[in-house]
């Protein structure tokens, strides 16, 4: 066989890479490219924000198309350091009777002599570079030769010429310049969305210690300790499912911001900031308490996350097409820990942890059920929600 080994953060993935690996695949008559996603490089920063296993999930949905490209995630796994010298001995290894190519950009390259142990690396494999436009020819063309007289291995150029796009400038320009996206695969942005990734917006624990002070004073002990549950429920949840877990832990604390002022005050707030309000509300005005907490998490809190507003505002009666945040909030809400009153409680606490959108519809057929004895206090947007989700369900053949 021969093998291409494609190492990179891919911090986040985009169309260049899949078209290096395309290229090297075609051009070598490669059988397989890995995409080799790096734990903890010695020479780059990945970007710590970001958890591995997003990059490396991102990774798996933008070649799930091309049956010869695969994933390795051995680095995300290893502990320490992870350097390509241990990875491709072990490629050696394990394919002994195999050619292997190691494929990198050309910024690799004119860097590659400073690399721990680059010796071996080239003993292991021939080394194959991606042109980028803007490259100093010249330059590049030095370092191949410099390369292949110092090392004993072969380090060729790919006939095709990456262009200028990197991940850093996705990165740094992602909420800045929209155009930046048309680099990336659909399911990338997407992926991006759901996950909150490169979000202008970061918390740490202070941030949560700080609203949670706040909280404190504002709710009644009762209402404040289920505010904790939620919240250090969202974070478990968050952790679970690869999502900003400090985002999810600020957007538990104030979920019930609003929750313990008057009836009279969630009315008033609602009509002077042009929040609309359905008859529904009107009557039962305690319902107003999402949409006003969403507002005070902005303009009272100073936590700009749509995110996080947008969560707080659906956590009562849910929304179609819930993003994923949205369905965090919701299902730490109804099964934090000192929720003891709804049904089969045990059964969700388990099944949030393994399926998050079945944990969400077995939440709103149970809410459904309950409401139905007491039509005059639902919602539509909580019917809309089930029924949204109730058609979701039956798709996946649930």
């Amino acid at each position: 066989m021969r093998i291409g080994v494609y190492g990179g953060t891919f911090n986040p993935i985009h169309k260049t890479h899949i078209e290096i690996a395309l290229t090297a695949l075609k051009q070598y008559r490669l059988d397989k490219v890995y995409f080799l996603v790096a734990g903890t490089p010695p020479h780059k920063d990945t970007a710590a924000d970001i958890p591995d296993l997003c990059r490396l999930e991102m990774v798996k949905l933008a070649i799930q198309d091309y049956p010869n490209l695969c994933t390795d995630e051995r680095e995300i796994y290893r502990s320490g350091k992870s350097y390509s010298f241990i990875t491709m001995t072990e490629y050696k290894q394990r394919y002994s009777d195999d050619e292997i190519f190691f494929i990198m950009g050309s910024d690799s390259l004119l860097n590659f002599k400073s690399w721990v142990k680059p010796e071996i690396i080239s003993e292991c494999a021939t080394i194959l570079v991606a042109p980028r436009i803007g490259d100093d020819k010249e330059a590049i063309n030095q370092a191949l030769s410099d390369c292949n007289n110092s090392f004993s291995g072969n380090f060729s150029l790919l006939d095709y010429q990456a262009n200028d796009l990197a991940s850093s400038f996705i990165r740094a320009n992602y909420y800045k310049d929209e155009s930046v996206r048309e680099g990336l695969d659909s399911r990338i942005i997407e992926y991006i969305y759901q996950h909150n990734l490169y979000s202008p917006f970061k918390y740490c624990y202070d941030d949560v210690l700080n609203l949670g002070a706040l909280m404190k004073k504002e709710l009644k002990t009762s209402r404040y300790v289920h505010t904790l549950g939620v919240a250090t429920t969202a974070y478990s949840l968050a952790l679970r499912w690869n999502y900003p877990a400090f985002t999810a832990m600020v957007a538990g604390i104030l979920h019930d911001c609003a929750k313990c002022i008057t009836d009279e005050k969630r009315i008033s707030v609602c009509e002077k900031n042009n929040i609309p309000i359905t008859d529904v509300e009107y009557k039962y005005p305690h319902l107003l308490h999402s949409k006003v907490g969403a507002f005070y998490c902005k303009t009272r809190y100073e936590v700009y996350d749509d995110q996080i507003a947008h969560a707080i505002e659906v956590h009562t009666t849910g929304c179609p097409n819930m993003n994923l945040l949205d369905k965090i909030i919701y299902i730490a809400d109804y099964i934090e820990p000192s929720r003891d009153k709804q049904p089969r409680l045990d059964v969700l606490r388990t099944v949030a942890y393994e399926d998050l959108d079945k944990c969400l519809f077995m939440i709103l057929e149970d809410s459904v059920n309950y409401l139905n004895s007491n039509s005059d206090m639902v919602d539509p947007t909580t019917i809309d929600t089930y029924n949204y989700y109730v058609k979701e369900m039956k798709e996946r053949g649930k």
